[in-house]
Order: structure tokens, then sequence, then C-alpha cells
């Protein structure tokens, strides 16, 4: 049974969360997929009342991101955006379980979303 634990509530919309999550996580060398996307998969739906908030039309975004490590199983991401804050849960199962290595670099990629240091418009300088 796959179990969500929440890492962070963000007052930002999904994409700027995504862009800045994904970018803090390649420069840190790990690779990200995004594999679902419910904007997308709903595009043809205009007139949807949203079945967890009751908004009209719904304006959630519910992404589901894979990062992956060098030789690490992938960790599963959920991002929910409602109302301009993005819920960033990782999803546990017994089939995927990331490394602790690799989910305390996704804690602190989400620590630098909030708090960002320059490294987010740093490009990587040569040795």
């Amino acid at each position: 049974m796959s179990q969500a634990t929440r890492l962070s509530t963000l007052n930002m919309d999904s994409e700027t969360t995504i862009t800045h999550f994904t970018r803090w996580l390649t420069y840190n060398g790990l690779r990200i997929v995004r594999n679902f996307d419910l904007q997308s998969a709903c595009a043809s739906f205009a007139d949807l009342i949203c079945p967890h908030h009751g908004d009209y039309p719904c304006d959630c975004q519910l992404v589901f991101l894979l990062v992956y490590g060098a030789d690490d199983s992938p960790a599963s991401i959920v991002l929910h955006t409602h109302r301009g804050k993005t819920d960033i849960d990782l999803i546990d199962s017994p089939n995927n379980q990331p490394s602790r290595h690799l989910e305390e670099t996704i804690r602190l990629a989400i620590e630098k979303i909030i708090d960002p240091p320059p490294l987010l418009n740093m490009e990587k300088n040569p040795d």
C-alpha cells in the first residue's frame, strides 16, 4: 500500500514550484521526469467543478514527478496546487522506496525553494 508524506506546502503556483524544484535538483545531478499533469489530461473538460474544493471552474493542478538519482529507485513526488498554494508529497510504496540520500536531497531542494539562494540563478563553475 502506498503512503503519502507531506513534505511542504508552498505559497506559489505549481509551475513556479516545479521550475525551482527541477532546477535545484538538476543542478545537484538528479534527473526529473514529469510523469502526469492533470490540467493536460483534463484539457477537454472546460467547465469542470472541482471534486475536492467545489470551485467552478476547478483551478487545481496535479503533477507527478519521478526524481532519479545515480543508482537509486526513483522518488515519486506529487504536487497539488489550489488557489496559489502547492502541497508537495513524497509517495512511498513497497515497490518504490527511494534511498534516504535521495529523500534528503529532495527535502533540501524544498528548503531552497522556500528560501532561494543565488544557486537558482547560477551556472555551475568549472573546477
